[in-house]
């Protein structure tokens, strides 16, 4: 018997009119805090889309049955949570859009979308963002950078800094899986609308960072957290 979904698709109608970059306190928390719980566990995960399911499972209990109602199948890649960031019918719209870093939580989730190049990612948040200052190269014009605290599953590391690590580089060794790190992001210094990502925070040359029309992505919240 699907309760928990029963009751997150009663209320989501209603919450679909939320409003964009809804306060802090309205993050669903139980998100970041059951993420940081598996990688406690060290439960083998293999992808960051698949980190997020396997979180939303332990958090609300779903079953496969659950998520393929939710998202259009039972394991679903980055792509498909992207996509479905609004769906069509407002009892099936599963996030609000977070459009201004400033309203960024623990909870929230990161999503980058698929290209030609790229299979995209995904990861959740696990904290506010704080300024990089003084900021790292590469420099735009017109943008503060951000570090983003996230857990997720990777086989690429967000760096092995002091000063934002990745739990998953030991002694400067590298071990995949899941881990708590950073990553940046580029958000206008007037309205805080994101407009691009790096990896990890780091000066890293120009190549590595990512605009948002060329590797898309959007940031959101469940709305709501389903109540358990």
């Amino acid at each position: 018997m699907l309760s928990n979904m029963a009751r997150f698709l009663m209320v989501s109608a209603a919450a679909s009119f939320v409003a964009l970059g809804s306060a802090p306190a309205d993050a669903c928390v139980d998100i970041s805090d059951t993420a940081l719980d598996l990688i406690a566990d060290t439960t083998p995960v293999a992808s960051g889309a698949v980190f997020f399911t396997a979180v939303q499972k332990a958090a609300f209990g779903y079953t496969n049955t659950d998520i393929a109602v939710l998202w259009g199948n039972v394991s679903p890649n980055s792509a498909l949570y992207f996509d479905n960031f609004f769906a069509v019918a407002p009892a099936t719209t599963h996030f609000t859009e977070i459009t201004n870093v400033a309203n960024i939580a623990a909870g929230d989730v990161l999503i980058l979308d698929a290209t030609a190049s790229y299979s995209g990612h995904t990861a959740i948040i696990t904290g506010p963002v704080t300024q990089v200052s003084p900021a790292l190269s590469p420099v735009y014009a017109t943008t503060k950078q951000w570090a983003l605290p996230i857990a997720d599953s990777t086989t690429s590391k967000h760096g092995c800094s002091v000063a934002y690590p990745d739990s998953r580089c030991v002694g400067g060794v590298f071990t995949a899986g899941e881990g708590t790190a950073f990553m940046r992001l580029y958000a206008d210094d007037v309205t805080g609308v994101p407009g691009g990502h790096t990896w990890s925070v780091a000066s890293v040359s120009a190549s590595s960072y990512y605009s948002i029309s060329d590797r898309p992505f959007k940031i959101g919240r469940l709305t709501p957290c389903p109540p358990l």
